[in-house]
């Protein structure tokens, strides 16, 4: 079990709106860039899975209500979930 090609789109996408961004620490920058290499190539690992959990948990407050994506991103964080219990 993998993301589809739309959950790695809304995942990158979301991800990148708030972490590809001057403000964030170059820590969360450069994890932020090793967990988009490994979303691309379908090979996350589970460190960069749980970092991804943990970053959308941050973020949710930012989710936004007012349309469709805060649906999409909970199904995302659902599935992050799911992947990491699968590697137990």
């Amino acid at each position: 079990m993998f993301y589809t090609q739309e959950e790695s789109a809304v995942l990158g996408g979301f991800l990148s709106s708030y972490l590809n961004r001057d403000s964030a620490s170059d820590h969360v920058r450069d994890a932020f860039a090793r967990f988009q290499v490994g979303l691309e190539l379908g090979c996350l690992q589970k460190s960069e899975l749980q970092w991804a959990e943990q970053m959308l948990l941050a973020l949710k407050p930012l989710w936004w209500e007012e349309w469709e994506d805060h649906r999409a991103l909970m199904s995302v964080l659902l599935k992050t979930q799911a992947l990491l219990r699968s590697d137990e």
